[in-house]
């Protein structure tokens, strides 16, 4: 259960959480006078009152009120309302800010109409930690928060002009290009609804790519025709001895010997590492968060550890801020960079 203290009047939660939230009046309530009774509502934008549901475990203290916020209906912002009066009837109003959020899924599957990241998280927490050390801007962050982060990233780095085209063109990221290496072919027996065999997904040549265990992890297998068609599955594994490419979640039918797939290699460790250096380029000067997916969301302000930015009146838009990419990522991507030549007359 998350913890909120009152003083920044504002949080966010997601849609599965509970939160505890505290309200000190400390500095209203005069010298030698105390809480005597408290009441606690919330409604959301529209004014809608859903107190019976969200609060649960109000209490007072002498100067401070605690309570649940609990199962939000939906995404939103609500207002909750914490009305006291004092032993010496005296009455003091405090007013926080929700922002509650639907929790994100990070789709790394290559190709596929709807993937918003490049890496997994389990990835991108390896990169950060054993690669650029502990730093305090990633560990503060909730699971949600790191997954918001790397989307983030993803957009961002997707914003240069590449050479080449998409391979498909519904596919929503800028990889895989359209000359990245895949292997097609149909699916041999025996099946599963998490593996097939094909013989080309290794080569027999000591020192090739292929040769190498688990060389497919990480790629992603679309079915082409027959079952399942137009399934789409991220690899986890393949042996280099039985010929056998494993996914991570299971398809919904078995493949059979007329199923033929797409089987994309995974992305080059560059695009990986550009998007981890921009996750962290993007905490570095935004001081946490993805800011331009809080903004769309409707959220007033952000706070993630001790770091808060306010997207108050004066500050910039979503449509308006200007995104600054980490000079590593451009180098790291430099290769898939289309160069201009300038032409001039004679």
């Amino acid at each position: 259960m998350a913890k909120f203290n009152h003083l920044n009047s504002y949080f966010y939660m997601f849609l599965t959480e509970d939160f505890t939230v505290e309200f000190d009046f400390t500095d209203n309530i005069a010298s030698g006078d105390s809480i005597g009774t408290s009441s606690i509502s919330i409604v959301d934008s529209d004014g809608t009152d859903y107190t019976s549901t969200m609060i649960a475990n109000d209490s007072e203290t002498n100067t401070e009120v605690t309570c649940t916020v609990q199962n939000p209906p939906t995404v939103g912002v609500y207002e909750i309302t914490i009305t006291v009066t004092t032993l010496n009837s005296a009455n003091h109003i405090g007013k926080i800010i929700c922002d509650v959020f639907a929790s994100v899924t990070l789709n790394q599957k290559l190709g596929d109409p709807t993937a918003n990241s490049y890496v997994t998280l389990s990835e991108a927490n390896d990169y950060i930690r054993n690669i650029r050390g502990y730093p305090n801007s990633w560990d503060t962050l909730s699971v949600e928060g790191r997954k918001r982060v790397l989307i983030q990233a993803a957009k961002d780095i997707d914003r240069f002009n590449f050479i080449g085209k998409k391979y498909y063109d519904n596919q929503v990221l800028e990889f895989p290009r359209d000359d990245h290496p895949v292997l097609t072919g149909n699916c041999a027996s025996l099946f599963t609804v998490k593996s097939f065999k094909n013989t080309n997904f290794k080569n027999t040549t000591y020192g090739a790519y292929r040769y190498n265990p688990n060389y497919w992890k990480y790629g992603t297998i679309h079915i082409t025709s027959a079952t399942p068609l137009r399934e789409i599955r991220e690899i986890a594994s393949n042996n280099v001895v039985t010929n056998y490419v494993s996914v991570a979640t299971s398809f919904s039918d078995t493949p059979t010997a007329n199923t033929a797939f797409i089987a994309f290699e995974p992305v080059d460790s560059k695009v990986k590492e550009a998007q981890y250096e921009q996750a962290l380029n993007i905490l570095d000067r935004d001081g946490g968060g993805t800011l331009q997916n809080y903004i769309s969301l409707g959220a007033r302000r952000v706070q993630i550890g001790d770091v808060e930015v306010d997207f108050g009146s004066g500050s910039s838009s979503s449509s308006g801020m200007k995104t600054t990419i980490s000079p590593k990522a451009k180098r790291l991507l430099s290769q898939w960079f289309e160069r201009y030549r300038k032409l001039a007359r004679a």
